[in-house]
Order: C-alpha cells, then structure tokens, then sequence
C-alpha cells in the first residue's frame, strides 16, 4: 500500500463569542476590531473570533483514506500551505504504515533551519495521525489497539471553563454539569486574579469539597505574583495550577514549582521531547499536558512516556479543535499508564459532532474511546464543504 495525495484544508466556523467567553478557546473577552484575530482584552495573546483548524486527508493506492488534524487555532491556511506545498509531495509514493520513518523524515526537513516547532511541527502532526487512522483502517484495529491497548474504556474528564455573564451564571452552569455526573472543572483568569478567587470561592461553597478546581492563567503572571496566587490556590487545595508564568521560561516554572504545594501543570504549547525535556529535568511540570493536535500521535506517546520516567501524570489538553483531533488525543488518552484527565469543551465538541458520520462517546464525567477501525470517526465531507476556506 502506498501514499497516493496527501491535501490540507484550512477550516473555519463561526461561533456566537459571547457564549463561548470563559471556556476553552475563547477564554476571555476580545478587543475591538474588524480582524478575526484580536488581542485579548486583558493581555497580549492573539484569538479567532470563530473555530479554526486544519485537516488532513491522506489517500492511498489501496482505496483506503486516513484523516488527521492539526491545532491550528489561528490562521490554518499556513498548516494547508505547509503540508500542501513543502510535505505532501515528501510522502507520495510512501507506505503509509511507515509512520515512525515518515515523522523523522518530515522532521528532518527543516530540523537544520530552525523550524523544529509551531506551524510545521502542527502539520507533521496532522499527518502524523492521519497514517495512524490509515494503520487502524488497514489492520482491522482501533488506533489505541495498536498503540498496545486501552487502560481503561471511559476517561475521566473535566469541564474546560465556563462560560455566562457573571459568576452567578457560570456557578449555575457549573451545577447543571455536575447534575450531569461531572465533577472537576478548570476557571480561566479572564480578568484579575482576585475576580477568579471570588468565582473560585463561589464554585467550591456550591458545588462542595469533593469537586476538584483547577485554574489556568493563561502565562500571565511574574514570579512574584505567581508566587503569591499559588499560595492562595494552596489554601484552597486547587488540583492544579496551570501556565503561570511566560512559557519559554523553564526556570521560574522550576523555582514556582518548589515554592507551591500546588501542581504546575503545563505543556500544551509544546510539540517535542527537545522541548519538554529542560522542563521535566527542572522539575518545573507537575502536570503535563500534551495536544496530540500538536505532538500528532507518534510522538505524543514518547512525551507520555517521558512523563511517566519523571512520575508526572498527564492531563491531555484538548482545546478548539474538531472530531479528528478530539478522537486522537482520546486514543492516545487511554493508551497510558499515567492518564490523569481529559479537557472537555462541551460546546466545541458539539460543533466538532455536527461534522462527523458519528457521535463522540460522552458519559456521566467520562468520555470513551471512539469504536471502529482507525481513529474511529469519519468526516462527512458534504457537511464540511461550507466551512473550508
């Protein structure tokens, strides 16, 4: 069997902002602006007004195709030129069950050039989970049967944010998610620090001491200040403390991580062992969290293993993205030893089912690994038509 095409598609939805300020994706109110891309209003970190993502489709000689995506957030077009103009011919004519050869040969590419992260590695990784569905179709197996078979079948998840115009509203959200059998949840610093103690405190009186909390605060604080929220998530018995500080710097994580009881937990931003690898030495990650629509599968499952050589569990970050990605990091998920959580946006996920030919498995605070051979889902590519740029 070889590789036939290999065609990236830039994806882009709209969405209703106001009802997705506060969750995964669209954490905080955006400036003003007729961009689609706006600085948030509180911080100096660029957001898409709408859903966006890039797919990959990869077609072989033997009529059997393969789907992958890539975390591409902002701007996909620049993913769907990469793999459309640099990758995609690299890999005609190639077995795609190859998969590790084919990672280290996308790698190698530009390795020399600098580009050993951000939109390139984004593409590998697109493909990278597109070989895996295409290994799965041909062997008759599910990806997280040939990745050495499940740990468990149902994941433990948790609520990424939410979403309402004060905190009385994103309380109630959160109770109604409870009812539902969830019971961990992670706030978003949208505002200042103070505001999301108070939702904090209200979260945690109303939905008792056996929810776990965990916060994110989107790389925003210095050392100092770090220091000082950390010590008040401590007094709380927060789950985890989540991007603190600028996230090139390796040593004020470390220095953070000794000087909390809280776990830091990091990693989202972050494509390859070289990369993580300054963090877990320093002892800066408590809790890492991989994007399988970043690391792609092959090597999102050497980074797992990296974290468990450092007794680290992991909580796979799962953000704006559609079924493709969503099925992968699942497959992935139940693959470890080390599973901590899944993220879980309800409402991208949604969005994510409205495009496939099937549901995504979602229970009582557990979601479940997708049947069928491959990744398990399937792109109806008439319903995606409109949406492709």
């Amino acid at each position: 069997m070889k590789i036939t095409r290999t065609t990236a598609y830039a994806i882009k939805i709209p969405r209703d902002l106001a009802e997705a300020r506060g969750t995964a994706g669209s954490p905080a109110p955006l400036s003003e602006g007729a961009s689609d891309y706006r600085f948030a209003a509180t911080y100096q970190t660029l957001y898409s007004s709408k859903i966006e993502t890039a797919l990959i489709k990869i077609e072989t000689d033997a009529g059997i195709t393969g789907w992958g995506e890539a975390q591409s957030p902002l701007a996909p077009e620049v993913v769907r030129t990469i793999v459309n103009t640099l990758l995609a011919p690299l890999l005609v004519g190639e077995s795609p069950m190859a998969h590790e050869r084919l990672w280290s040969r996308l790698y190698a590419g530009m390795r020399v050039r600098g580009h050993t992260g951000s939109f390139l590695l984004d593409a590998v990784a697109g493909i990278d989970a597109a070989l895996w569905d295409i290994r799965g179709k041909a062997l008759k197996a599910r990806v997280c049967d040939l990745l050495g078979g499940p740990f468990v079948s149902e994941l433990p998840a948790y609520i990424s944010g939410l979403s309402g115009a004060d905190d009385d509203a994103r309380i109630a959200q959160a109770a109604r998610y409870q009812q539902s059998g969830f019971s961990a949840f992670k706030l978003f610093m949208d505002g200042e620090p103070d505001a999301l103690l108070r939702l904090y405190d209200g979260l945690r009186e109303k939905l008792g001491s056996k929810t776990k909390l965990m916060v994110d605060v989107l790389w925003r604080m210095e050392q100092s200040e770090a220091d000082r929220f950390g010590r008040e998530l401590d007094a709380r018995q927060a789950s985890w403390f989540e991007a603190p500080l600028k996230p090139e710097d390796v040593s004020g994580h470390a220095r953070l991580a000794a000087s909390v009881e809280t776990a830091i937990a990091i990693g989202e931003c972050w494509r390859t062992r070289w990369e993580m690898r300054p963090f877990f030495a320093a002892g800066a990650v408590e809790v890492y969290q991989p994007d399988i629509g970043r690391t792609g599968i092959t090597e999102g499952m050497k980074l797992c293993a990296l974290a468990e050589l450092y007794n680290v569990p992991v909580a796979f970050h799962v953000s704006i993205g559609l079924g493709v990605q969503i099925a992968a990091a699942l497959h992935v998920a139940a693959s470890v030893p080390n599973l901590m959580f899944v993220e879980c946006n309800p409402k991208v996920w949604e969005v994510a089912e409205g495009l496939l030919k099937a549901s995504l498995p979602v229970g009582p605070g557990v979601v479940g690994i997708p049947e069928g051979a491959g990744l398990g889902v399937e792109i109806d590519e008439n319903k995606l038509e409109p949406f492709i740029v």
